[in-house]
């Protein structure tokens, strides 16, 4: 399973979270339930922006929380989620051992010589999700270190 991440790229926010254990157990304990409520606000709404043909990519969007680090993490399991969100190239396939590839979708006779695959074009649901949920999370980390 091929896995793909997105920095978050919010330097201040990394270094006052990555100074958690700095704070006492109330502050820490604001930080956790912001960072919780971040992290599922982004699966939500990358669920929401995902293409959907069979529901498969949708399903495999997941979060984890890791309360003793806190760090959320929002990861697509689907093995295609990268094509989707950044899209690929036009390809051209040829066999590398036979003559033919065997695939029935594409003659419809079950071998060809060479299969010409298309771009696709990137439709984006990670990053667009992160970049709607970033000032909230600002906004609630400061609140949180701040109170």
């Amino acid at each position: 399973m091929a896995a793909f991440t997105v920095n978050l790229g919010i330097n201040d926010l990394q270094r006052a979270l990555g100074a958690f254990k700095t704070y006492d157990a109330q502050t820490q304990e604001r930080l956790r339930a912001t960072v919780q409520t971040s992290t599922a606000n982004i699966m939500l709404g990358a669920k929401r922006r995902v293409r959907v043909r069979s529901g498969k990519l949708v399903r495999s969007i997941t979060m984890s929380y890791d309360g003793v680090r806190n760090i959320g993490t929002v990861r697509a399991k689907s093995p295609h989620a990268h094509l989707v969100e950044y899209g690929a190239k036009a390809a051209r396939e040829l066999p590398s051992r036979k003559k033919a590839l065997h695939s029935v979708a594409l003659t419809g006779t079950g071998f060809a010589a060479s299969a010409n695959i298309p771009a696709r074009a990137e439709h984006p649901f990670m990053r667009p999700a992160f970049e709607d949920e970033k000032p909230n999370l600002v906004r609630s980390a400061e609140a949180a270190i701040n109170r």
